[in-house]
């Protein structure tokens, strides 16, 4: 799924409009007006999976996306991380807070059916987690997630749940990783209470 687009200027006053890796030419080129970059918008919300429509009495154009590409967008926007540890203390805290129609956009699309779409509550709230790097190669790493109760009433925190779970790059058609962007490819849950998992 496209998420975002680049402009590069050259020297000799070439603009590329550049979406997802590839070069896309539209019929009229991006310009600098002002000191903006301005491009047709036409070109851009078609690559980022929406629809155009001119509405010529009024003059304004109008751009709707269908719920899959917005929950598309919204899923590359949280998967967006400067580090793939960020990224698995993002999808703990969706976890933390309870909210699986959060956590599910972490996953990989293939794997989403894991976790409940659904906000789960009220119940005894997290109050730690803890991340660990269980391994590294190339192309992924795996993660050991626990979350805790408590302490209360002089008891030790008791364990909430605990997850591995395995975190790979995006990648291109190509094959060469997005920058900054991760997805959880797959999700063993260890111990604890499962109210994510369906028809538990």
């Amino acid at each position: 799924m496209v998420s975002f687009f680049t402009i590069i200027a050259f020297a000799n006053s070439t603009i590329k409009l550049i979406v997802n890796g590839s070069e896309i030419k539209p019929d009229v080129p991006p310009q600098i007006i002002n000191g903006r970059t301005m491009v047709p918008i036409k070109w851009v919300a078609e690559a980022l999976g929406a629809e155009v429509e001119w509405d010529k009495q009024k003059k304004i154009v109008k751009v709707s996306f269908n719920k899959k590409v917005e929950t598309d967008l919204i899923s590359n926007y949280l998967r967006t991380a400067e580090t793939s540890k960020h990224f698995v203390e993002n999808f703990a805290h969706a976890l933390q807070e309870r909210n699986g129609a959060v956590a599910r956009l972490f996953l990989n699309p293939k794997i989403r059916w894991q976790i409940k779409p659904e906000i789960i509550g009220p119940s005894t709230p997290v109050t730690k987690v803890e991340i660990k790097e269980v391994s590294y190669s190339n192309y992924y790493w795996v993660y050991n997630v626990k979350a805790y109760y408590g302490p209360y009433d002089n008891n030790s925190p008791t364990l909430a749940f605990e997850i591995d779970l395995t975190v790979e790059p995006e990648r291109y058609p190509d094959g060469s990783a997005v920058s900054s962007r991760y997805f959880i490819t797959k999700l063993d849950w260890i111990k604890g209470k499962t109210e994510f998992i369906p028809n538990y």
